[in-house]
């Protein structure tokens, strides 16, 4: 994606034909000409034998009217403000930069940053180098020219974060306003590659394959992955293997349902075992082992099933946990 469409779809700018995109049209649409006007008053006549009523100065206009910009220099565009788009991500205290903390420990949060940064300079053709703790790159905010930027990544162990802030190098004499604007966008648009990334990363760990066991001695069985990444592929799945899910409380690690069966073609175009446990209510019990999870059944009188059934639940969704395409 372009670095000014990826602009255009991040701060949802709507384009009406005939008129002009309103993030690069900094003056109004309208003439000037009330400029050259000039205020013409006359004298308040005060009738003979009368005394002149006070007047109040406060509101007077002044003679060479304002200081600030006016017109054609006045700039009308909305501010550009910088967004917390990454989940957890949240805006450094002077507004010009992120912060990112660690959510993966398969890698280093500055690595991982580090990585980011290079992956969007390449999707956005940004001509790009690597300097300490950081990049310097090109690239082109809508409403002004090409221009170079300064990246840098300030990690904090303490809080274990990376904080992400950008620079516009070139321009000095620009407007500050103008500066802070091609920052705010190009740290937007780095945020919601980021974003992207992730999610996609996200989705395919949520359809990998899970290893599911029984542990008989625990009458219980148990995931080598997460309670979270867990918990999703369960819910996914109940549902295809014929559970109706009555009750589900994530934070307490309980789902309520009634298996109601599967007839014998819908287990052969599932390619799974046919799961043949009674048709009753049941509760599926997860706990947070760490890297692994456990699974417990029991009836709708709380009380553990018996070994058979349990040993048949694990033998239809041992492999139903494995399979990709029964995960989405």
């Amino acid at each position: 994606m372009k670095a000014p469409t990826m602009m255009i779809s991040l701060l949802a700018v709507t384009v009406l034909a005939g008129c002009s995109n309103p993030e690069t049209r900094s003056q109004a649409n309208r003439d000037f000409d009330y400029e050259s006007e000039t205020l013409r008053s006359a004298p308040l006549m005060i009738p003979q034998g009368l005394e002149a009523p006070r007047f109040n100065t406060e509101y007077v206009i002044p003679e060479n009217g304002t200081s600030g910009a006016t017109g054609k220099s006045l700039d009308i565009r909305p501010p550009t403000q910088v967004l917390p788009l990454v989940r957890g991500s949240e805006i450094m205290a002077d507004g010009t930069g992120l912060w990112f903390y660690q959510q993966q420990l398969d890698q280093p949060l500055e690595q991982q940053l580090s990585q980011a940064l290079a992956d969007f300079f390449d999707a956005t053709d940004a001509k790009h180098s690597r300097v300490n703790n950081g990049f310097t790159s090109s690239g082109k905010v809508i409403g002004a020219p090409e221009q170079q930027f300064s990246w840098q990544l300030m990690p904090d162990p303490v809080r274990r974060a990376v904080a992400v802030q950008v620079q516009a190098t070139e321009g000095a004499d620009a407007l500050l306003q103008d500066r802070q604007r091609a920052e705010a966008s190009m740290l937007n648009a780095f945020s919601l590659s980021y974003q992207q990334s992730l999610s996609r990363q996200q989705e395919l760990l949520d359809q990998s394959p899970i290893s599911l066991t029984l542990d008989s001695e625990q009458q219980r069985l148990v995931s080598v992955q997460s309670y979270d990444r867990t918990w999703k592929r369960l819910i996914v799945l109940l549902p295809k293997l014929g559970f109706d899910i009555s009750n589900r409380q994530q934070a307490l690690g309980y789902v309520d349902v009634e298996f109601d069966g599967l007839s014998k073609g819908d287990w052969q175009d599932l390619n799974l075992p046919a799961l043949n446990i009674p048709e009753q209510e049941y509760r599926i019990q997860l706990g947070d082992l760490g890297n692994r999870t456990s699974l417990s059944l029991s009836n709708k009188d709380r009380e553990p099933v018996a070994a058979e059934v349990l040993s048949e639940l694990a033998a239809t969704l041992t492999p139903a946990f494995e399979r990709a395409d029964l995960a989405r």
